[in-house]
């Protein structure tokens, strides 16, 4: 078998946005070292996204912040797209390699938090940030009805009422089904905290003081109330 191998390149500075681009019927894999500017970056909501296609409306494979972040992201098609948002608040290093659709690694969960939290009545995410070569699909079940199958590792919901649903994200392996169950702790922003302007960003977690309360909700925007 002729195992074709699109030569390794450097990811060329970018102030904000850039496709990865390798000939068809390959996938890219990059592989990435980024250190802040900041000494609170997700805090500041400085971040790195990367996306399944060449635009940003592509499927979601990743969003990346911290002070020193390594990573390597595969997606499932021949482009790449890469953005830091707001601006580019890190040092950035990476290369990337085109590969075969034939060259795959076996898909893993061995990364996704069994426990995640979301905020009452607001838009929320879980994250299923799943492994492997071409960048697999993943596919989330809310009380064992598919919600969603797509490379995408993230499910955006908004929880209005106290239940007891179950969520879980699959991918299929050669020879089995790799699932992982996600239990949801459902938090409450009080008054007069603006949780409207919460989101999440991947398995950063940042707490913060709300009126006293805990809250492992990520802030986007954390209120000057919550401080």
């Amino acid at each position: 078998m002729i195992v074709e191998v699109y030569p390794q390149q450097t990811v060329p500075w970018f102030p904000s946005t850039k496709v990865l681009n390798v000939p068809k019927g390959h996938y890219v894999e990059m592989n990435f070292t980024m250190q802040s500017y900041s000494s609170s970056p997700c805090l500041a909501d400085t971040y790195l996204e990367v996306r399944d296609g060449d635009k940003q409306s592509a499927n979601l494979l990743g969003i990346f912040c911290g002070n020193h972040v390594t990573g390597v992201v595969r997606s499932s098609g021949h482009n790449m797209w890469l953005q830091f948002s707001p601006y580019r608040g890190y040092q950035f290093g990476a290369s990337y390699s085109g590969k075969a659709i034939n060259v795959t690694v076996a898909p893993s969960l061995d990364q996704v938090a069994k426990t995640q939290f979301v905020l009452f009545n607001h838009s929320s995410s879980l994250w299923c940030p799943a492994q492997g070569a071409p960048a697999p699909h993943i596919v989330w079940r809310k009380n064992g009805t598919v919600v969603q199958n797509s490379t995408s590792v993230r499910y955006e919901l908004e929880i209005t009422e106290e239940k007891n649903e179950k969520y879980s994200c699959e991918v299929h392996r050669p020879d089995w089904l790799d699932k992982k169950e996600i239990s949801l702790i459902v938090e409450r922003c009080p008054d007069p905290c603006r949780c409207t302007i919460l989101k999440g960003i991947m398995d950063m977690l940042i707490r913060i003081d709300c009126k006293r309360k805990q809250l492992r909700s990520i802030p986007q925007k954390v209120p000057l109330a919550t401080v």
